[in-house]
């Protein structure tokens, strides 16, 4: 089983090859993305300029939803395993995406999510008990405990008609 420190790396590695979906610098700050780069051994990286373009797009549509990007995050590091960060900053970027979360970070499966997931925030594992998909997961649990200040965008899922989509086994 990988840890945190070989998950950053794999989704470092995933980011600077094309197959996420991030923002510039993985959505962080100049100073944490640096420690990203030391922390996993890599080099300010060379993109193409499709990269480019498609990292800067994307950070422009998830402009308007930083506040909620910050909860989430704030959210994902009270549950993430110490030595883990900046991880519960890259699952609430990620999270702002537009695909499942799997696909949105770049790996092969939800079940390789729930790996990650396991190595880094292993109490939300325990918590999400019945498999439901880790966004509307999130959404969920945020909603029970916020107090009107974010939209919830999870259905009541006891009455959705996507109930055996989002409860599904892993692939």
């Amino acid at each position: 089983m990988k840890d945190a420190q070989a998950w950053l790396g794999r989704l470092l590695s995933l980011h600077l090859a094309g197959r996420s979906r991030f923002p510039p610098q993985m959505g962080l700050e100049d100073e944490a993305w640096q420690a990203l780069l030391q922390r996993t051994g890599r080099s300010t990286p060379v993109l193409s300029t499709l990269q480019l373009e498609q990292q800067n797009l994307l950070g422009l549509l998830q402009q308007s939803r930083g506040n909620e990007r910050a909860q989430l995050a704030q959210w994902l590091w009270q549950s993430q395993v110490p030595d883990a960060a900046p991880m519960h900053e890259l699952i609430a970027t990620a999270s702002m995406a537009f695909d499942h979360l799997w696909q949105d970070l770049g790996l092969d499966s939800r079940a390789e999510l729930r790996e990650l997931m396991a190595a880094c925030f292993p109490e939300l594992v325990e918590m999400n008990h019945q498999n439901m998909r880790w966004k509307k997961f999130f959404y969920r649990q945020q909603c029970m405990r916020s107090l009107g200040e974010i939209t919830c965008r999870s259905p009541s899922c006891e009455e959705c008609y996507e109930w055996a989509v989002c409860f599904a086994p892993e692939e």
